[in-house]
């Protein structure tokens, strides 16, 4: 069974891959997670990570199927026995300037179709979450970007 999201942020496939690129910086969008062992930085293909859970202290195996920087991740989560779901989120720079982001969910096993629901709710919460973060993140380096211009050309009208 296959559940689709697509979502447009203002920031570059750079800004996004940030985020999505290191399992560290996982839980500033993905609100279930207390943090993510097995990774040290960026993630690539073939890490077996164990994600901790917030509100309690079960972990869940997730294996980086593809990790192609500023392109595409490719996440196989192991939710339970009887269900798992394959992630990928693939970044596309948008005509427009900023990046949309694709997310594809195929979930799998015993217990796939009364999970589908709530997973494909979840996940659009998610893929939501990670294009306001990313928003406001490049929002905000965009502002640092111009404070200095704007500092430096009121200097120049000061001193004509």
């Amino acid at each position: 069974m296959r559940l689709n999201h697509r979502v447009h942020t203002s920031a570059a496939p750079a800004g996004v891959w940030q985020l999505l690129g290191n399992a560290r910086s996982w839980r500033m969008f993905e609100l279930s997670l207390r943090g993510v062992r097995g990774v040290r930085g960026r993630v690539s293909s073939g890490d077996h990570l164990m994600v901790l859970l917030r509100l309690s202290a079960i972990g869940v195996p997730v294996d980086v199927v593809e990790a192609v920087p500023e392109q595409r991740l490719v996440l196989v989560v192991h939710l339970l026995p009887g269900l798992r779901e394959q992630v990928t989120f693939d970044l596309t720079p948008a005509v427009r300037g900023g990046t949309d982001i694709a997310v594809s969910v195929v979930v799998d096993g015993l217990l796939a179709r009364p999970a589908a629901l709530p997973i494909w709710l979840y996940d659009g919460l998610t893929t939501r979450v990670l294009a306001a973060r990313t928003d406001r993140i490049a929002r905000l380096a965009r502002r640092a970007a111009a404070a200095p211009r704007a500092r430096e050309s009121g200097a120049r009208s000061r001193s004509s």
